[in-house]
């Protein structure tokens, strides 16, 4: 039980798994079962991005089984949870991010994309092994954002190294990905100007001076964004409000509901993780770490390695479908962080093969988005009205595109 949570059936488990013990380096994990449990109902893992961003942002804002009230100190049911239809995993990566630690903190000087799939495979293999009635079922690997990093490479590992564990690896999803860096960037652009963002002029300055690599005049046409974009609007949600007042309050605010996502969730959440009895109820900071849990630590962004961040994933992709592994990309189309066609861009570089044409799929009667499939197990949809974190603003939608994922079942195309 997790203080303040509603009665529920499904088990929840917390913890540590030690990834390098002469490091002291170990990882936290938050883990729901089912609330319709069989021995055949599949694992599914879960990373944020960043990269330095908690997994746990996606168990308590996200597709978890509870949200945050307003009070920071009591949870509401999501009806929309991820465990409605699988086993959910959401593990804090790298070490120095939420919960997870290492020994020496030096050891952070170093971070970047290797060690950090190196470490996220060492995890699931031992986290298998504390919970072995996970083995042999079928295994989904999801994130969002620079999960489009952590995620192929985790899967790829899986791959090469199939001999020695038994992870039976059936599909990536993510969403709202970084994939391909260099190329992404271009389409941000071209969406701010399309939706009204940015002027004429800085958009043309941008094709002008930055495509061409001009690093003076293209600061100027970047830093023209950030004062006409980036200081007043949610670059992650063009659209949504921001938070005005951050403050908690006394009692959970009323007619709260995860259909109307509030901009402030970050500071509930916050409060609520840093209650040393919700600590002690997770196994959570067993070892007093000296800050307080954080949704993202800039530092570990700051240090990531540049090349890693630069490097095409478009390659693992392939090879993961090339091995029989499904692929699904999806992106909300009010994201300005990693747009729609930012990711569109990415995947006309792929040269794939469409195999069934941009159609629109529905959820609750209404358009959820648009989807296109590719030969050689590959997916591509957008859901309609969501921002970066998708199940935090369409949760119905997010729904409904994970399940026909996990299904393997096309997305509904009738009303």
């Amino acid at each position: 039980m997790l203080p303040g949570q509603p009665s529920v059936s499904f088990k929840q488990y917390g913890g540590y798994v030690a990834i390098n013990e002469s490091l002291g380096q170990h990882f936290y994990y938050y883990f729901v079962e089912t609330i319709k449990p069989n021995n055949s109902s599949p694992l599914v893992i879960w990373f944020n991005g960043g990269p330095g961003c908690s997994s746990l942002q996606g168990a308590f804002k996200e597709h978890g089984p509870f949200r945050v009230h307003s009070d920071g100190k009591t949870l509401y049911r999501n009806p929309y949870s991820w465990n409605q239809e699988t086993n959910v995993l959401y593990i804090e990566s790298p070490a120095g991010i939420g919960f997870s630690y290492t020994n020496p903190p030096s050891d952070l000087e170093h971070i970047g994309d290797k060690k950090t799939a190196e470490a996220n495979y060492v995890f699931l293999v031992k986290w298998l092994e504390r919970f072995p009635e996970y083995k042999g079922r079928d295994v989904y690997i999801t994130g969002q954002s620079y999960a489009g990093h952590y995620c192929p490479q985790l899967a790829q590992l899986i791959l090469h190294n199939k001999n020695q564990t038994f992870i039976n690896l059936r599909g990536v999803l993510i969403g709202n990905p970084g994939i391909d860096e260099l190329t992404e960037e271009k389409g941000k652009y071209e969406y701010l100007f399309n939706h009204a963002l940015i002027s004429q002029k800085t958009y043309d300055d941008y094709q002008t001076f930055c495509v061409n690599s001009s690093k003076g005049v293209c600061a100027d046409a970047i830093y023209s964004v950030y004062f006409q974009v980036e200081q007043t609007i949610d670059m992650y949600n063009i659209y949504a409000p921001k938070c005005l007042n951050s403050t908690l309050t006394s009692k959970p605010k009323k007619y709260t509901t995860v259909k109307n996502f509030d901009p402030c969730s970050a500071t509930y959440l916050a409060a609520y993780l840093n209650q040393a009895n919700v600590q002690k109820a997770m196994h959570a900071n067993t070892t007093k770490l000296p800050y307080e849990w954080n949704e993202c630590d800039f530092n570990i962004n700051f240090l990531w390695s540049a090349n890693d961040r630069h490097n095409s994933i478009t390659p693992i992709l392939k090879e993961l479908m090339d091995n029989g592994v499904r692929v699904l990309v999806y992106s909300g189309d009010m994201d300005a962080h990693v747009s729609f066609t930012s990711t569109m861009s990415v995947l006309r570089n792929m040269n794939l093969t469409v195999e069934k044409i941009w159609r629109p799929w529905f959820s609750e009667g209404e358009v959820g988005g648009y989807t296109e499939e590719y030969k050689n197990n590959f997916i591509y949809a957008t859901v309609r009205g969501a921002g970066h974190s998708v199940p935090s603003d369409q949760p119905i939608r997010a729904f409904t595109l994970f399940t026909s994922f996990i299904h393997n079942t096309p997305l509904p195309d009738t009303l």
